[in-house]
């Protein structure tokens, strides 16, 4: 056992971190699509560079520091893990298993407990495992046996004993590298996951579109971006809460830099990846222009039956100030949105019948009826998308902005809520101080 070179071949870590994860999780659709591709060793090339980035961003890994040879070795195992989950997953996805136990070995068994009946009861290994009769301690099961050649399978497998099944085999595998089981190649890829790479400053935007593409693969609809669009919500949320002692910037600085994220990420998107009929980096602005347009409607609740008890008033209120706080929270996105120019496009979709007029027109349209309308929720989300329009807008209609601010004035006279109130003003000063400088030169 201590001349066997596969025990003191060094392994991939154990464990990794959870920014780890993703970033290796990140390029597991690239690796897959370079794996059906007519170049070969175009799949290998593009897991060794990956290789590379990951020891560039997090370091050779302690246990494999001062062993010779350590990074071309531990770059061959980071392309066995690509190579053996993108094979794992595709086998769940076709229902596919791993191959029996070839007739041969069951024959041999056979044969070790005629010859030895007396060591014929398998012993119960540690983890509960059973192991055959001649093997006392599980032998060490290399990473890369899974997927291996026919030549290297043949060669590892007359190391394991004929009473260990493929079953326990996988089990092994598994207990060893910390990969959790997906039915799709997107591996954990979930909501939670894309709302902290929205957070996480060291995760880039090309890794951050590659992620929300590997979501979009796995979670094929006519409107996949949908859940991305609602975990920047939540990222922006989170942000949003946090402790004011720990911001160093703006409410409306954290929501635009996240946004822009976004929009960034979407200039990677290929032309294959389709929303709402629209394709490749225009996807993700009509995405977000669909849940801005959702998002801009105000409806309260129903108020409570005179039979509610009191625990179903309290919850009925605690949802009501929600949704109230989410509204604002759409209204600063969809500012934030018009201001990074996510939403002046047009999509080039000629067999819907009709022209489609652009998300500049539908923010008007909303700055101006929400100031009319009887909750004070909308006059805050109508002034905040109203700002953005000042900051964007043309010299020529200042006189028409003054008119509706002077509105939107008269309004927050009437907020009875002191924090949205707050906000108002805020707003209110700025965008008369943008509105001043319209006709000189652009805000930026």
């Amino acid at each position: 056992m201590d001349n066997d070179l596969r025990v003191s071949k060094p392994r991939l870590p154990k464990a990794y971190t959870d920014e780890q994860l993703v970033f290796l999780r990140s390029h597991i659709s690239g690796f897959e699509t370079r794996t059906r591709g007519h170049v070969r060793g175009d799949a290998k090339k593009f897991a060794l560079e990956r290789a590379n980035d990951f020891l560039a961003r997090f370091g050779l890994p302690e246990e494999l520091q001062g062993i010779e040879d350590a990074e071309p070795r531990f770059r061959e195992q980071i392309y066995n893990w690509y190579k053996n989950t993108v094979g794992r997953a595709r086998r769940k996805l076709e229902g596919r298993t791993r191959p029996k136990k070839t007739a041969s070995h069951d024959h041999a068994s056979l044969n070790t407990r005629a010859l030895h009946p007396a060591s014929a009861t398998p012993s119960i290994g540690e983890n509960g495992l059973t192991w055959g009769p001649t093997v006392t301690t599980p032998p060490t099961v290399q990473y890369t046996a899974q997927n291996e050649t026919t030549a290297q399978n043949a060669e590892a497998s007359s190391q394991i004993p004929a009473a260990q099944s493929a079953g326990q085999m996988q089990f092994s595998f598994q207990s060893n590298v910390p990969v959790a089981s997906s039915s799709t190649i997107a591996l954990n890829v979930t909501p939670a996951a894309l709302r902290d790479a929205f957070l996480t400053h060291g995760i880039d935007t090309a890794t951050l579109s590659s992620l929300i593409q590997s979501y979009v693969l796995s979670h094929p609809s006519p409107t996949p971006l949908d859940t991305v669009i609602s975990s920047l919500f939540e990222a922006i949320s989170s942000l949003l809460s946090a402790p004011s002692s720990s911001r160093t910037v703006s409410f409306t600085d954290l929501i635009s830099n996240i946004v822009r994220r976004f929009l960034d990420a979407c200039s990677y998107f290929p032309s294959s990846l389709l929303h709402a009929g629209v394709s490749g980096p225009l996807a993700g602005p009509r995405a977000l222009q669909m849940a801005l347009r959702k998002s801009s409607v105000w409806s309260p609740l129903s108020s409570s039956s005179g039979h509610a008890s009191l625990a179903d008033e309290m919850e009925r209120i605690a949802a009501d100030r929600q949704r109230r706080k989410d509204h604002i929270q759409w209204a600063q996105i969809h500012a934030a949105a018009l201001e990074l120019g996510m939403l002046s496009f047009r999509p080039n979709t000629p067999e819907i019948g009709y022209a489609v007029p652009s998300s500049q027109t539908f923010s008007e349209m909303m700055a101006r009826d929400a100031v009319w309308e009887a909750d004070e929720v909308e006059w805050v989300a109508g002034i905040i998308v109203f700002r953005a329009l000042i900051r964007t807008g043309s010299a020529n209609r200042k006189v028409e902005y003054e008119q509706l601010l002077a509105t939107y004035e008269r309004r927050w006279k009437e907020i009875k809520d002191e924090a949205r109130q707050a906000l108002v003003t805020e707003v209110l000063l700025g965008a008369r101080e943008d509105l001043a400088h319209l006709g000189e030169t652009r805000v930026p």
